[in-house]
């Protein structure tokens, strides 16, 4: 009897420490989530013309609530913001995303801010960036930026749906891109300022899209100047990338750096 009691004791406390144990490390992990920058597919493959979307938009909020992409047929601009996905197509407006929606290529992360500053009036696009480099700890992470303000002007840019045989991204941009130039406009810039050895994943330095305080109108931020804003920075230490598995990503060719740079500016 003494001898079966002791094995109960003995199994109770091991299922206390096992299920302890469990939720420990549930909470751990929910907390480093919060610092991890998902990807689907690289920017490579988008520059060769990997349009196919091949993550729907309910498993891509699934892994944060910040972030930029695009649609499937390179259909637009995506922006990512408060858990909310939003299509910014060709003709510059803002059309509500359906969760079956696919993506070829996006990038996100559980945004919380890590620190916060204060813009004033005439920055324009180069010293909003400088400003931003000025503060970070280093060029070696990874941020993930909102930007909220009064823009005195800001230029944003989309494309068109595609059709196959899809030409490569270079290609879309200077034939079909259409570019906006908005005036006295409040909204937000979201995006991610990336490390140098990001190349040939992300795009290396500042990426933004624009969404204005209406949610009607945004797009790839090509210029902007600021009359006044915040700019919000979450540090993200570890990434995670999710390869296609389709034909079109794994017989996309290296990509350009100079078409990369061609395309974001």
């Amino acid at each position: 009897m003494t001898n079966n009691i002791w094995r109960i004791a003995l199994v109770s406390i091991l299922l206390f420490l096992a299920f302890s144990g469990c939720t420990t490390t549930t909470d751990e992990t929910s907390v480093s989530n919060d610092d991890v920058l998902f990807q689907i597919s690289t920017i490579d493959s988008l520059i060769a013309g990997s349009y196919d979307g091949v993550m729907p938009v309910c498993e891509l909020k699934e892994q944060g609530d910040l972030g930029l992409g695009t649609f499937d047929r390179l259909d637009g601009e995506m922006i990512v913001m408060g858990g909310e996905v939003y299509q910014a197509k060709a003709d510059g407006h803002i059309y509500q995303v359906n969760d079956t929606t696919t993506t070829p290529f996006a990038a996100v992360t559980f945004f919380e801010a890590d620190d916060t500053i204060t813009i004033g009036s005439g920055t324009d696009y180069s010293f909003l960036q400088s400003t931003i480099k000025e503060m970070v700890p280093g060029p070696n992470l990874m941020y993930a930026l909102k930007i909220e303000g009064t823009f005195a002007n800001i230029s944003i840019r989309s494309v068109p749906a595609q059709s196959k045989p899809y030409r490569p991204l270079l290609d879309v941009v200077a034939e079909e891109e259409a570019v906006y130039h908005h005036e006295s406009i409040n909204g937000t810039m979201v995006g991610f300022l990336l490390p140098y050895y990001i190349e040939n994943i992300n795009v290396p330095g500042y990426h933004f899209h624009f969404i204005d305080a209406n949610r009607t109108i945004g797009g790839h931020v090509l210029a902007c100047n600021l009359t006044s804003g915040t700019v919000e920075l979450d540090y993200t230490y570890d990434f995670t990338l999710s390869i296609p598995e389709s034909s079109s990503f794994s017989d996309a060719l290296p990509g350009d750096k100079d078409a990369l740079k061609a395309i974001e500016q």
